[in-house]
C-alpha cells in the first residue's frame, strides 16, 4: 500500500503551480508538519488555505486533518548524520522502501510475459534514462532476447515507425515528460506495439500512452540535498524485471552460458 508521501510523488505532475509549492514543502519538511495548522502552513509557503485543500483532494484525501494523520503514519524517525556514507545509506533504504510500496507484482509478471513472447524488445530513453536503457539491453541480450536500445530522438522515431503488434517497447523516463520519448511511444502505439513505461509519476502524457506503467520512487527531493543518482529507483525496477525473467529456464541457461563465455574470454 502506498504511503501518503508516495501518493504526493505519483500525483506531482497533476498539480497546479501553487499546489506543487505545497507538495515541495511537504516532501522536504514532512517531519515538521505533524502538528502544524492549515493556516500556519498556508502562511509559511504563501498559498491560500483553499490551495492546500485542493492539494489534499488531488492526492486522494478529503481534508488536511486526514492528510496529517496519514503523514504521521508515513514519517519515520531518522538520525541525521554528517557522514556521506550514512546519508547515502539512508537515501538508498528510503528509495528501496518507496519503490517497493508502489510496485505491483501482477504488472511485473505481465511485463515479463510480454518480453518472453515478443518478436523484439525496443528500449527508449534519453540522457540518464538512456544509460538505464543500455543496462537493460545488456541484461536481456545475455538472456537470449532480441533487443534494441534507442537513445536519441531520430533513432526512436525511425524504430517506432516500423514496429508491429508483436513488438514491445519499454520507455524509461523519470519525469514522464520527455518529449522525444512521448512522441516515439505515440507512434509505436499507432503501429500496434505494446508499451511499458518505467516512470516516477502518474497522469503524465507518457503514462497516458502506456499499456502498463511500472512506477518507481522519485529521488527529486534527495537531489536537492546533494544526492546524484537519478536512476536508483529505475535500476531497482530493472532488477525486479531481470529476476522474474531469470525464473524462465531457457533465459537462465542463456544467461549462465554468456557468463561462462565472458569468464573464458577474460582468461585469454
Amino acid at each position: 500500500m502506498n504511503s501518503i508521501l508516495d501518493e504526493v510523488l505519483l500525483k506531482y505532475q497533476t498539480l497546479s503551480k501553487t499546489e506543487k509549492k505545497v507538495a515541495d514543502y511537504v516532501i522536504n519538511n514532512s517531519q515538521h508538519l505533524l502538528n502544524i495548522h492549515i493556516k500556519e502552513l498556508a502562511s509559511k509557503i504563501s498559498v491560500s488555505v483553499a490551495t492546500i485543500t485542493r492539494f489534499c483532494k488531488k492526492i486522494g484525501v478529503s481534508n488536511f486533518v486526514e492528510f496529517k494523520i496519514l503523514l504521521r503514519d508515513a514519517v519515520e524517525e531518522t538520525i541525521e548524520s554528517n557522514e556521506a556514507i550514512e546519508k547515502v545509506a539512508q537515501v538508498y533504504n528510503s528509495v528501496i522502501k518507496s519503490t517497493h510500496s508502489v510496485a505491483t507484482v501482477n504488472d511485473y509478471e505481465l511485463v515479463s510475459n510480454w518480453i518472453q513472447n515478443a518478436n523484439r524488445i525496443h528500449i527508449y530513453g534519453i540522457g540518464s534514462s538512456g544509460l538505464s536503457a543500455e543496462e537493460l539491453k545488456i541484461r536481456l541480450s545475455r538472456m537470449g532476447y532480441s533487443v534494441d536500445t534507442h537513445t536519441d530522438s531520430h533513432a526512436m522515431v525511425i524504430n517506432a515507425s516500423i514496429l508491429t503488434k508483436n513488438d514491445v517497447v519499454i520507455a524509461i523516463s523519470s519525469s514522464g515528460q520527455t518529449k522525444e520519448v512521448i512522441d516515439s511511444v505515440q507512434l509505436a502505439k499507432s503501429k500496434g506495439a505494446r508499451v511499458v513505461t518505467v516512470t516516477n509519476f502518474s497522469e503524465t502524457s507518457l503514462a497516458k500512452q502506456s499499456d502498463i506503467i511500472l512506477y518507481t520512487a522519485s529521488v527529486q527531493h534527495y537531489q536537492t540535498k546533494g544526492f546524484m543518482n537519478s536512476q536508483l529507483s529505475i535500476l531497482i525496477c530493472l532488477d525486479i524485471i531481470s529476476m522474474m525473467l531469470l525464473t524462465n529456464e531457457e533465459a537462465s541457461t542463456n544467461y549462465n552460458q554468456t557468463l561462462s563465455k565472458l569468464e573464458e574470454y577474460k582468461k585469454i
